[in-house]
């Protein structure tokens, strides 16, 4: 689980003016960590307009469409924080978690990220921290560091 998330998919002072901006980044920093071609990068946006992402506390979670799978080439996610929050379907998102999954795994991935940001200490950690492997940890273990 711990290669889900890799250093280079941490960015920490993203400027986005929009939604689909941000999902923009959050697709591009997956298409150069070679885990998806540029067509699911695509299909991350196709979905936010069907049903958008922002879960609330300042996150959302992109991802794309089920018929996008096919051109996801192994799970990962990525984590963009933004220097200023962007405003989405109303409310301020501060954080994207971009997801790519090949297979169900994404629905477990789902779950696992709304309960930890459900956690205000970890969402909060999220938001502040700058030490990347700490949002690495956070992240791929769904617990808050020792």
């Amino acid at each position: 689980m711990a290669d889900l998330l890799q250093q280079a998919g941490i960015t920490l002072d993203a400027t986005a003016s929009s939604p689909e901006e941000a999902v923009g980044i959050c697709g591009q920093l997956l298409v150069d960590l070679g885990a998806v071609s540029p067509d699911y990068a695509e299909a991350m946006w196709e979905r936010e307009q069907i049903f958008p992402s922002a879960i609330g506390g300042g996150f959302a979670i992109p991802h794309g469409t089920d018929e996008s799978r096919v051109h996801v080439l192994f799970d990962q996610l990525v984590f963009v924080r933004f220097t200023e929050p962007v405003m989405w379907e109303g409310e301020e998102v501060r954080a994207c978690v971009g997801i790519a999954s090949a297979g169900d795994g994404h629905v477990e991935l789902l779950g696992n990220l709304a309960e930890l940001l459900l956690d205000d200490d970890a969402r909060e950690l999220l938001l502040t921290t700058t030490d990347p492997e700490t949002i690495r940890e956070v992240l791929t273990t769904g617990r808050m560091p020792s």
